[in-house]
């Protein structure tokens, strides 16, 4: 037996920055930090030893009102809503098998916003239940609109993106229309809240809408298991015993609701779904696509929600113009590199 033959196998180890465990931390560390960071600033500035004291209960009425009730509603509606679109538009690229396939590009988004300016047409000063209703509504019709002028050429491929497009321009220019047409105040709110905007988040109405997320969460993940047959093909997939259209209406329908309760909530925030999925892959274990892509944009998000209250304070910026801006130039990016 030579000496190669009785030399004990090396063993390569990855560094352990690399490993799934340490790339999950970081990112839940990061989100954790922004959090922070969010109860922190603002015009009245609070050291960490402040926010625990509110936390714990030994601060003052007021401060505690700033923290608990004003920044912290925020917050968590910048990492629960970017946790739903990050979700949905890891669902739909996965459906469609198109880099460009989320929710805003394909005009989801923008149905979801005529149902609410509908319903705001008919009832001004109506709650967070009705607007919810009336975005999924809208969501689901733009959807099954979509879905069936591709019926031919089915979800994958450059059809269905490129029909979603044009949906999607044609439900922007009825919405400009229905804007001009309904009364100043009303006109006015619509206007911004299409911004895409959390400014103003209470419990009042955030509350409602983390109960309707909520209950859609574990019926989505559930659905989101079978992403990795439907991948495979009809053929395949129905092969292997998977119901293919009704896991496929499923998934459709979770990913449509967590757009619509987060448009009715916050107005429709552009880029967060559409970049999520790609920056998830980028640096997260692909192992689990779905719950990537929501802790990604649950990051992106809540970042982009920091930067559009601090950054040109006094004056606060609507979320939806930072996500606009950062996602327009990622989205040139995605597209000239999808070009070469």
């Amino acid at each position: 037996m030579t000496t190669t033959d009785t030399a004990p196998l090396s063993v390569v180890r990855r560094p352990a920055f690399t490993s799934p465990f340490f790339r999950w931390s970081v990112a839940f560390a990061v989100l954790l930090g922004i959090l922070v960071a969010s109860l922190l600033a603002g015009d009245l500035l609070l050291s960490p030893a402040e926010v625990w004291a509110v936390l714990s209960g030994r601060a003052s009425d007021f401060t505690t009102t700033v923290v608990l009730s004003w920044r912290l509603p925020r917050a968590i509606a910048g990492i629960a809503f970017g946790a739903a679109l990050g979700a949905a538009g890891a669902i739909f690229q996965s459906l469609t098998r198109n880099p460009l396939g989320s929710p805003d590009v394909i005009g989801f988004n923008t149905g979801a916003y005529s149902g609410v300016l509908l319903t705001l047409l008919a009832v001004p000063a109506v709650g967070f239940l009705p607007l919810a209703a009336a975005s999924l509504l809208g969501g689901l019709a733009t959807a099954a609109v979509v879905i069936a002028l591709t019926a031919r050429s089915g979800m994958a491929g450059r059809t269905f993106i490129l029909t979603g497009i044009a949906v999607s321009a044609l439900l922007a220019s009825v919405n400009t229309w229905l804007v001009y047409k309904t009364d100043t105040a009303t006109a006015t709110a619509g206007s911004l809240w299409a911004a895409g905007t959390l400014d103003n988040t209470r419990w009042v109405n955030l509350a409602p809408a983390l109960a309707a997320l909520a209950l859609l969460a574990l019926p989505v993940v559930v659905a989101a298991t079978r992403l990795r047959f439907l991948a495979l093909g009809d053929d395949l997939a129905t092969a292997l015993g998977l119901r293919v259209r009704t896991s496929r209406f499923a998934l459709i329908v979770g990913a449509v609701a967590f757009t619509a309760i987060t448009t009715a909530s916050a107005g429709p925030i552009m880029f967060i779904a559409l970049a999520a999925p790609h920056l998830a892959r980028a640096t997260l274990p692909r192992e689990r696509p779905v719950l990537a892509s929501a802790l990604t944009g649950a990051l992106l998000l809540s970042g982009a929600d920091w930067i559009a209250a601090h950054t040109f304070a006094p004056t606060q910026l609507p979320v939806g113009a930072v996500t606009v801006t950062i996602g327009g130039a990622y989205l040139i990016l995605t597209l000239l590199r999808g070009g070469r």
